[in-house]
């Protein structure tokens, strides 16, 4: 087994030499390959984590979870491999973990954008939000870009003393910069500030902030509802799928019929985020909605993460909506319940648990910034870097210091990373065992003349979720039905029945439950069970065999005697 290291995030090669290893020491249950490469040519690695002895991958309900599509969000490439290092290190010991390894497929990528993890992760880092691709210029434009400028291996931020700057220090703690009132007016000081950066073709005047040179956010590269422009200062490529990374994702997933459920791991908010971004509950078929609610209580029981809608609780802006995010993707076009996992919360951390994901860093009360603050001091050692003096090639005098951003908000200090990420090992396994499952609960042979016999093969949805997952897979024609077939030996016929039969979907204990309460009247009736029945001329002795397979809920191979 590979020694993990949780207290560091892993370059590359690191990471890749990791995912070698756990293919080498247990190739049974992992199997690594590549759905494609980078933008850089760098490989996109899939890990295909099941018992390989019991059944194939693709005939076992599957959870799909990726990560790191964001550059500098590595933790959800950590959260992947704990999944694995949690799998195969405790199989065969563990009876919940043994039981999914032998009925369900995980599908994982750790690392969807390597490119721009290598950038974050550098000696000297330099930050992109997504592809590294220049888009949409191959030039860098005018204005202040992002740089380690000390090379000291940050990159804080920028004050400079401003009669017109909109901060001044706490009188309490000068370290700390808080708005100047409204109405405020005197000799300060008074400050500007600015991210650490140089200033491309600078006149000397002004200093706006400089597009992105590489500006393309892979999370609305989807074909979801895909528009050009997106929030911010980033865009969403040519067309959906046009960067190499979301391609090789678009084409791994939809090849992969029997997922049932899918994570996008990010950071960082400390929520789970449910579709849609664009659209209220209203849109929802009421199963899949109540379905998803249970759901998202158990990840919120597991992980202590809020489980919330995108369109209703998540907005960066509240006049605006977001698309082409890869989980209302998953859940609209494919029909699988698909949640944004958003790892870390330096709030919550430090003790504030009301405070909102997105709107706390507009505006919160100063008691809730000190609050931050003192627990930053104890807990992140350079998370928050006293003011030095810098002589800036460009301003001259500046002073660089203030939140370490990319330490304390967007991933946990490498000490808190495995306490953080534990549990969601726990929910993708209770998810997974959620899924459907096929199980052949009876066969049943009747002889109705010497050589004709009738044959019924009994099936049941075992598993929690209904045998299409959602009723949006079946809306939009998505998902197939359960097909039964049937073959026979060269002497035999069918007398009534085809050889394949459509069965439809059955459903789980979810729609049971949804539908009646024990103290309520009703039945359950018996919608997760179905019949194959054939009448077969044959002689006596003859063997038939018999398969039930959906794409989603797995396979079931029998044979019949004709006895």
């Amino acid at each position: 087994m590979p020694e993990i290291s949780y207290d560091r995030y892993p370059s590359y090669d690191d990471l890749t030499g990791w995912l070698e290893q756990f293919a080498a020491d247990f190739p049974d249950l992992v199997r690594l390959t590549s759905i494609g490469q980078s933008y850089e040519g760098r490989e996109l690695w899939l890990l295909t984590v099941t018992n390989h002895a019991v059944g194939s991958p693709d005939e076992k309900p599957a959870i799909w979870i990726d990560g790191n599509i964001h550059a500098s969000e590595v933790t959800a490439a950590m959260a992947i491999v704990h999944l694995v290092d949690h799998l195969t290190g405790s199989f065969g010991a563990d009876d919940d973990i043994t039981r999914a390894l032998d009925t369900r497929t995980f599908y994982l990528v750790p690392r969807v954008n390597p490119d721009g993890a290598e950038l974050a992760g550098a000696e000297l880092p330099s930050f992109v939000r997504g592809s590294v691709h220049p888009w949409p210029f191959t030039e860098q434009q005018a204005g202040l870009v992002g740089e380690d400028i000390d090379k000291d291996g940050r990159i804080l931020q920028m004050r400079i003393q401003d009669r017109n700057g909109a901060w001044k220090p706490y009188g309490n703690d000068p370290r700390l910069l808080v708005a100047r009132e409204p109405d405020e007016e005197g000799d300060g000081p008074y400050y500007r500030l600015l991210g650490e950066g140089l200033i491309h073709d600078y006149d000397g005047v002004l200093v706006p902030s400089a597009p992105f040179k590489e500006g393309i956010d892979p999370n609305r590269q989807f074909p979801y509802k895909w528009e050009r422009k997106v929030d911010g200062p980033w865009g969403a490529g040519e067309y959906p799928g046009s960067e190499p990374e979301i391609a090789a994702l678009l084409a791994a997933v939809t090849e992969r019929k029997n997922i049932c459920a899918y994570f996008a791991y990010h950071t960082f908010s400390g929520v789970h985020i449910r579709a849609y971004s664009d659209q209220p509950d209203e849109s929802f078929a009421a199963d899949d909605l109540w379905t998803y609610e249970v759901l998202g209580q158990m990840a919120t029981d597991l992980t202590g993460y809020a489980a919330i809608s995108g369109y209703h609780d998540f907005r960066y802006h509240p006049k605006s909506v977001i698309h082409g995010v890869g989980t209302d993707w998953a859940y609209d076009h494919l029909g699988v319940y698909a949640w944004t996992t958003e790892f870390w919360n330096a709030l919550h951390a430090a003790g504030l648990d009301d405070a909102h994901p997105l709107e706390w860093y507009r505006t919160h009360p100063l008691d809730e910034e000190l609050q931050l603050l003192a627990w930053v001091d104890e807990n992140v050692p350079g998370g928050y870097v006293d003011w030095y003096e810098y002589e800036h090639p460009q301003l001259g005098r500046v002073e660089l210091g203030g939140w370490h951003s990319e330490l304390v908000f967007r991933n946990p200090p490498v000490h808190l990373l495995e306490a953080e990420i534990r549990p969601h090992s726990q929910l993708a396994v209770r998810t997974a065992l959620s899924s459907p499952l096929l199980r052949h609960r009876d066969t049943l042979v009747d002889r109705l003349g010497d050589d004709t016999w009738r044959i019924r093969v009994v099936v049941e949805n075992a598993g929690w979720m209904t045998t299409s997952v959602t009723s949006r897979a079946v809306d939009s024609g998505y998902v197939r039905p359960m097909i039964a077939r049937i073959e026979l030996p060269v002497d035999a016929t069918l007398v009534t029945g085809e050889q394949r039969i459509d069965l439809g979907q059955l459903d789980g204990r979810a729609q049971m439950q949804n539908a009646v309460r024990s103290f309520a009247s009703g039945s359950d009736g018996t919608d997760d069970r179905a019949v194959a029945e054939w009448i077969v001329r044959a002689p006596a002795e003859s063997v038939c065999s018999v398969e039930v397979a959906h794409d989603r809920a797995g396979t079931i191979r029998t044979t019949v005697d004709l006895v």
